[in-house]
């Protein structure tokens, strides 16, 4: 139903980010929200917004061409900068501009990530998590499952990707993890621009020696036409999408599966599972507050869902965290179920013109990790209380800064 302005301003919105008592999955009040219908208006810090939550709206709003990136009215925003560098990555900081240049980069970075070179990551990321895990299990227990497994991983991975050297994985993958703070702008301004010269150095570098890496094909592409700071910023997008996800998601896997028993020991038992372990990870895996599984759009022009209008201009907040748990569409929704049969897909990477481009790399990481994390150490356990885990709610990503286990 449609409110008039009047009816919005009598009653409070409701304010994101919502609380949660629990350390993983909805927020109470989300799922009440699902319930009451597929779209309404709530307050954040910096505008107010339509949440969407449930599945169906979601993904047809996710594929829908008139809802962008980049705010049509930039002066009313109010932005914090790892907000503002994330969009200026993926080309949809500016209005103007957003339509030519973010497919552009799509079109440059989609064919980098080829099925040859997946296949041949494929078998370095299993060789990088046997070593990662024999390593972790000859060690003394307790140990930071984060800092010996979750954190390095997709720093290798990265490192292999755009051929950066492996002895400059540490402060790399530092420097991308304070880009995304948003509790401090001068924090992530600055480590972003070391993210920037580092990699802007590594373009000069390669332009003399090339390897078989994601930099040195940008390089060669369109006869060498692309200028160094463009290849960068591809870089940089590369970096810092494809890479501090994954570690959220197999440390969120990690502990999803310690929290069922039942199914880990099928996991163990059959390793073949590990596929369909990585879907509900991926479907499931929400933390803290569950901005990790808010999508930020703004309208470009009006949009009709069910009895509500989209105005343009309108921010728009797409529930994927909610809409993978939407009980129409997923049957026992909160049940974490390796067996569930021929399941819709949810939307973890997002879906349509925006698709995550690291999906397939990612699904391989985090297969590679729960295909062995449970035969390696079979006794492994949380070493503290759950409730003791903190969840990183300034970073855009969220995530733990570590989770310690024994075995």
């Amino acid at each position: 139903m449609s409110h008039s302005p009047v009816d919005l301003h009598m009653k409070e919105l409701p304010r994101l980010p919502f609380d949660n008592p629990a350390i993983l999955g909805i927020a109470p009040r989300m799922r009440a929200l699902q319930q009451e219908g597929p779209i309404t208006r709530v307050r954040t810090a910096g505008e107010d917004a339509w949440l969407v939550t449930r599945y169906d709206e979601v993904r047809a709003l996710l594929a829908d061409r008139r809802l962008g990136l980049s705010n049509p009215n930039p002066q009313e925003s109010a932005e914090n900068t790892a907000r503002g560098t994330m969009m200026a990555l993926m080309a949809g900081d500016d209005y103007d501009t957003e339509a030519t240049k973010h497919p552009q980069m799509r079109a440059l970075l989609v064919p980098r990530f080829s099925t040859r070179r997946m296949r041949l990551m494929q078998t370095r990321i299993e060789h990088h998590v046997d070593d990662l895990l024999d390593e972790l299990a000859a060690g003394p227990a307790p140990v930071d499952l984060h800092r010996a497994l979750s954190f390095p991983l997709p720093t290798m991975v990265v490192c292999d990707l755009l051929g950066v050297p492996l002895a400059d994985r540490e402060r790399f993958g530092q420097w991308a993890r304070g880009t995304f703070d948003q509790s401090d702008d001068q924090h992530s301004a600055n480590t972003f621009q070391k993210v920037v010269d580092y990699i802007t150095e590594l373009v000069v570098r390669k332009r003399t020696e090339p390897g078989d890496d994601i930099l040195s094909e940008l390089i060669a592409e369109d006869g060498g036409a692309l200028s160094d700071e463009y290849i960068a910023q591809l870089g940089c997008a590369v970096l810092l999408f494809g890479y501090e996800t994954t570690i959220v998601r197999i440390d969120l896997g990690t502990l999803l599966l310690l929290r069922n028993p039942a199914q880990r020991a099928l996991l163990a038992e059959n390793p073949a599972l590990a596929p369909a372990a990585v879907e509900e990870i991926l479907r499931l895996g929400v933390g803290g507050k569950g901005s990790n599984a808010l999508i930020p759009r703004y309208a470009h022009s009006d949009i009709t869902v069910g009895e509500t209008v989209i105005r343009a201009g309108d921010a728009v907040k797409l529930a994927i965290g909610a809409a993978n748990i939407d009980g129409r569409v997923f049957p026992d929704s909160d049940l974490f179920d390796l067996t569930r049969h021929k399941p819709k897909t949810h939307m973890a990477f997002g879906h349509g013109i925006r698709h995550c481009i690291g999906r397939t790399l990612a699904r391989i990481e985090l297969t590679a990790v729960f295909e062995r994390l449970f035969r390696k150490l079979p006794n492994l356990r949380l070493a503290v209380p759950e409730e003791s885990l903190r969840w990183q709610e300034h970073r855009i990503t969220g995530g733990f800064d570590e989770l310690p286990v024994t075995f």
